[in-house]
């Protein structure tokens, strides 16, 4: 019953992961990524890393996008890995666009069996160790049977935008599908997940200078988290923000256009739980967008005109 969805502090540069109806709605083509390092120090730790690649095109007078995004999720002996296909479908609606957005595609999740460590270090079993018995039966079943599964994954979203703010809703795995490893003792099912998102952008009396609050919360229906965000941007270019992810951390954003159209971003997760006692979580996003042109070659019916 655990999360089976990766959290991600940059969540405004990765908006694809959380709702497919962002897919290629600013009319750009783009590719980008994001690595995250979650309780660094500790073994085991989460680390997530997700590339993303989406394309704008037309049919006649609608808009659609297409994207493509790889998600790779490791958390101790289990890596979940996804590979998803992207749909949007834009219509203009009062003074923006309001888009809805499909992934189809599947997850693979596997256990790493072969480092399963049943010892206290020297080949006897740890004193007063409750989780890593020999005769655990869920040890037994799992070092036994096949250690990966392969379940399939589709994903609904929508999205209302503006040039000044925007509002989602979206529902990941809708399916729930259920991951086997060939023993009743490791059964188990992807949750859906809903997520909530917004911001708006307020310029300011001074130049070049935006506000932009943002926040998002998500639910499994079985538990839930809400993230507040405030952003300064300066001449479009240059970015910096603090968060706020409830009973969780203060995390602090960098981001900078590097040259225009490539976006870095860097953040870094102060935990106000008990994993303070970790080196805090660090993430890195990078981003290429462009709006792409296929220029027309000029054809000339007469030598007059050349």
């Amino acid at each position: 019953l655990a999360q089976k969805s990766p959290q991600f502090s940059q969540y405004l540069e990765c908006q694809e992961a959380m709702n497919p109806a962002s897919v290629a709605v600013d009319d750009k083509m783009s590719v980008g990524g994001i690595y995250r390092l979650q309780w660094a120090g500790f073994d085991g730790a989460p680390k997530n890393f997700l590339l993303n690649l989406s394309y704008p095109f037309k049919i006649g007078d609608s808009r659609h996008g297409l994207g493509i995004m790889f998600l790779r999720d490791d958390v101790g002996l289990v890596t979940n890995q996804s590979v998803l296909l992207q749909y949007s479908y834009r219509i203009k609606l009062l003074e923006g666009d309001i888009s809805l957005g499909l992934n189809v595609g599947f997850i693979s999740h596997t256990f790493d069996k072969d480092e399963v460590d049943l010892t206290g270090g020297e080949g006897e079993m740890m004193s007063g160790d409750e989780y890593h018995k020999g005769t655990d039966l869920f040890i037994e079943a799992i070092t036994a049977e096949e250690n990966s599964d392969v379940a399939f994954d589709v994903s609904f979203g929508c999205m209302y935008r503006t040039d000044r703010y925007f509002a989602g809703l979206s529902v990941l795995h809708l399916t729930a599908s259920k991951v086997d490893l060939g023993s009743e003792s490791y059964q188990t099912y992807i949750p859906r997940c809903f997520y909530a998102a917004g911001g708006y952008a307020f310029d300011t009396h001074k130049a070049g200078l935006t506000i932009m609050p943002s926040g998002q919360v998500w639910t499994d229906l079985s538990t839930w988290q809400a993230e507040l965000t405030g952003t300064l941007e300066y001449n479009k270019r240059v970015r910096g923000g603090l968060s706020y992810r409830l009973g969780d951390a203060f995390v602090f954003r960098f981001g900078v256009d590097v040259i225009p159209g490539l976006r870095l971003g860097y953040s870094y997760d102060l935990p106000t739980s008990r994993m303070i006692k970790s080196g805090g979580s660090h993430e890195v996003s990078l981003r290429y967008s462009f709006k792409p042109q296929f220029a027309k070659k000029d054809k000339y019916k007469s030598e007059r005109i050349l």
